[in-house]
């Protein structure tokens, strides 16, 4: 007989640009951490990364040319869902890695990816500063979360959009 199990993902900490998974399973009523279910944990988090952002609306306001060896400002606008106005007071969180969205993942866990996280100066209007110096030509995938004020550190999950970089 199947039995239908229910998994809970949780956000327990965050240190130092690393992000700290707890799973839970109903079903078997224990933590799942074994590494065959660590790649279920990883396509739960792929999917919610794929979806459009819950809360917010992210977009670029500025060059997303980059020039090789020096260093290049992008700015991005982000906004309410709901509302439309700026979102002034967000925590914008990214990973700026070489190569194309689904290319720069190939072979990474999510804590690799969460280890070169940064924040984004936040310079009013809704408007927060990347700065980003690519060191080869290319195309660079610009990982980015925006957290909501208010929110948890889970929704940067459900706020999170890809942006290309591309670097001459």
């Amino acid at each position: 007989m199947k039995r239908l199990l229910i998994a809970l993902v949780t956000v327990i900490g965050f240190s130092g640009g690393t992000m700290y998974l707890s799973a839970y399973s109903e079903g078997a009523g224990q933590s799942m951490m074994a590494p065959n279910s660590m790649g279920s944990m990883m396509d739960m988090c792929q999917t919610m990364m794929n979806s459009i952002p819950e809360d917010v609306i992210m977009k670029t306001i500025s060059s997303q040319v980059a020039k090789v060896g020096q260093e290049s400002a992008i700015t991005l606008l982000v906004l309410d869902k709901n509302t439309g106005n700026p979102m002034d007071d967000a925590n914008v969180i990214l990973h700026i890695e070489e190569g194309a969205p689904m290319e720069s993942m190939e072979g990474k866990t999510m804590m690799d990816m969460m280890q070169g996280m940064f924040e984004a100066e936040n310079i009013g209007s809704g408007k927060y500063l990347v700065k980003f110096t690519p060191t080869k030509q290319g195309y660079y995938t610009m990982h980015t979360h925006a957290i909501p004020p208010g929110k948890s550190m889970m929704s940067m999950m459900n706020n999170h959009m890809d942006i290309g970089i591309i670097a001459k």
